[in-house]
C-alpha cells in the first residue's frame, strides 16, 4: 500500500498560579501519499479530518478545562490530563480502519471512549458502516449472539474483569455501529467501564468474515475466511 503514516503529537502543560493545571497528550495519524499520488485525495481527507479532531481536543485542553479549574477551584483534583491515543487496525487496498482511544483524568476520576473510522481508498471518502455489513434487526442479532458467546467465553477466564451484571449491561449497550475493519474480519467494541472497570478499556470482540459472511456487503472484506478470531491479543490494543 503507497501510503506511510506517520505520528503527529501535541503536548503541552498549561499552568495557573505556578502550578500545572492541565497536562495534555494527543497523538494522531498523519497519512503521506509515496506513488503517483493516486492516494492523495485520500490522504488529504483524512489528514485534515483527524488534524482537526486533535485540534478540537486541544483547544478543549487548553481553554475550558482552565476556565472549569477556575470556577472550581477546591473541587478539581489536580492536574487534569487529556490524553488521545491512535492505532492503525488496517491498511490495504481497499480500506482504512483507524482507531481513536481518548482519555480524561482527575485525580482517581478516569474516563475513556473509543472512536473508529474506517475509509474508503477507492472513493478517497469515510465510509460508514451500513456500505460494509448490513445492520438491521436480523444482522444485529446475528452479531449481538456472537458476541456475547464470546464474552462468557472471556468471563470464564477472569482475565477480562467483567462486572457481575456484565450480560445486562452488554445487552443495554450493544451497538453495531461501533466496529471497525482489521486483517481478520470486524472488531466491535464496547466502551470502557461498561463491561469492567475503566481499566481494562474498551471491550473488543473481534468475529472473522467467515463468522459475518451472511451480513457483509460490497468487497471490502473478504468472505472465506473460516477461522475464529482470536481476540485475546487484540483485546485493548486493537
Amino acid at each position: 500500500m503507497p501510503i506511510n503514516v506517520t505520528e503527529k503529537k501535541i503536548k503541552s502543560k498549561i499552568k495557573l498560579h505556578d502550578r500545572v493545571a492541565v497536562i495534555e497528550n494527543i497523538r494522531y495519524p498523519y497519512f503521506d501519499c509515496t506513488d503517483d499520488g493516486k492516494y492523495k485525495k485520500l490522504c488529504d481527507r483524512m489528514n485534515d479530518f483527524y488534524s482537526s479532531v486533535a485540534e478540537t481536543y486541544s483547544v478543549h485542553a487548553r481553554n475550558k478545562l482552565p476556565k472549569k479549574i477556575k470556577l472550581n477551584r477546591r473541587k478539581c483534583n489536580l492536574p487534569m490530563t487529556l490524553a488521545m491515543d491512535y492505532t492503525i487496525a488496517l491498511c490495504d487496498e481497499k480500506i482504512i480502519s483507524v482507531v481513536l482511544d481518548l482519555t480524561y483524568t482527575e485525580g482517581k476520576n478516569v474516563k475513556k471512549r473509543r472512536f473508529s473510522q474506517m475509509w474508503s481508498t477507492r472513493n478517497a471518502s469515510m465510509l460508514p458502516v451500513k456500505e460494509i455489513i448490513r445492520t438491521d434487526k436480523s444482522a444485529r442479532k446475528t452479531v449481538y449472539s456472537a458476541v456475547s458467546d464470546m464474552a462468557k467465553k472471556n468471563d470464564e477466564t477472569g482475565a477480562f474483569g467483567y462486572f457481575g451484571d456484565y450480560l445486562l449491561s452488554l445487552a443495554k449497550s450493544f451497538d453495531i455501529r461501533n466496529c471497525f475493519a482489521v486483517p481478520k474480519g470486524m472488531c466491535f467494541y464496547i466502551n470502557a467501564g461498561i463491561l469492567s472497570p475503566v481499566k481494562y478499556g474498551a471491550a473488543s470482540f473481534v468475529l472473522s468474515s467467515g463468522k459475518l459472511r451472511n451480513i457483509l456487503k460490497g468487497d471490502f472484506l473478504p468472505k472465506e475466511d473460516e477461522k475464529e478470531a482470536q481476540n485475546g491479543n487484540i483485546v485493548n490494543n486493537v
